[in-house]
């Protein structure tokens, strides 16, 4: 049974009393899921679903047991405060890096422990998004777009010419990334792209767990079904993942404009 959960009411209560944020003149249609996949124990995964500031996030924890999950979870409950405190996008992700570093000082979590996260934010007909590491955003309009590209040592061999894409999918450094939120003693650079909202638009938010087994072929196949429901699609990219091996905890969220231009 794939686990759902409202608006992360289970890990963070104080999301229930939840203040007056800026509204859109766009209808936004959202539907988050996460599964612990088929090998873990554990999902250190963790997502945001803040439809009152227009806003959604993954994260994608690092450290295992104590460490991933603390880590992802810090992310995501002080990207909430940052939002809601008014900070833009890169400052509220680099208020979660510090966040979750100053958490392992602390003793919480586990040294080293850290994060990827993707977030999106929409304002009128207008989104921004924002990362670090390798979890995705990708739109769907008539054909399906990375709007992400991923902090990882595979990217930046890619962009050198040193591999090729058919390289990609067996190389030993993979799963390895250049920057996440806390993890070693170092700034990171959150990158953001931004574009005007179309009717009909679906975004796609996800980890790695999801991006590393459903080709984009198959993700748009998916996201172009004209029958399916929201709520189907997501199901069905979740299903595939786990058909594809699920060696990693899958975590989307999946978000459709309406009445936009």
């Amino acid at each position: 049974m794939f686990k759902k959960i409202a608006k992360m009411a289970s890990l963070f209560s104080y999301f229930k009393n939840k203040p007056q944020g800026p509204t859109s003149t766009s209808i936004i249609k959202a539907e988050a899921l996460t599964h612990t996949g088929l090998v873990r124990a554990n999902n250190e995964d963790s997502y945001l679903y803040l439809p009152e500031y227009q806003l959604w996030a993954v994260a994608d924890g690092m450290g295992g047991h104590e460490g991933g999950e603390v880590a992802s979870a810090i992310a995501i409950s002080n990207l909430k405060t940052a939002i809601a405190s008014g900070q833009n996008l890169i400052a509220a992700i680099q208020y979660s890096h510090h966040a979750i570093r100053q958490a392992a000082m602390d003793g919480l979590g586990s040294t080293g422990m850290g994060s990827t996260i993707v977030v999106i934010q929409v304002k009128k007909d207008a989104y921004q998004i924002a990362w670090v590491g390798d979890s995705r955003a990708y739109l769907y309009r008539s054909e399906l777009e990375c709007l992400t590209k991923d902090h990882s040592y595979i990217q930046l061999m890619l962009d050198q010419g040193l591999i090729s894409d058919d390289d990609m999918e067996n190389h030993p450094y993979k799963n390895a990334i250049t920057q996440a939120l806390g993890g070693a003693d170092k700034p990171i650079t959150v990158d953001m792209t931004e574009g005007t909202l179309q009717n009909g638009d679906i975004f796609l938010l996800c980890s790695d767990g999801l991006s590393g087994k459903v080709s984009a072929h198959n993700i748009a196949l998916v996201l172009s079904s004209h029958t399916a429901t929201l709520s189907e699609k997501a199901d069905c990219l979740v299903q595939k993942a786990l058909e594809a091996g699920g060696d990693d905890n899958i975590t989307l969220i999946l978000l459709e404009a309406e009445g936009a231009c």
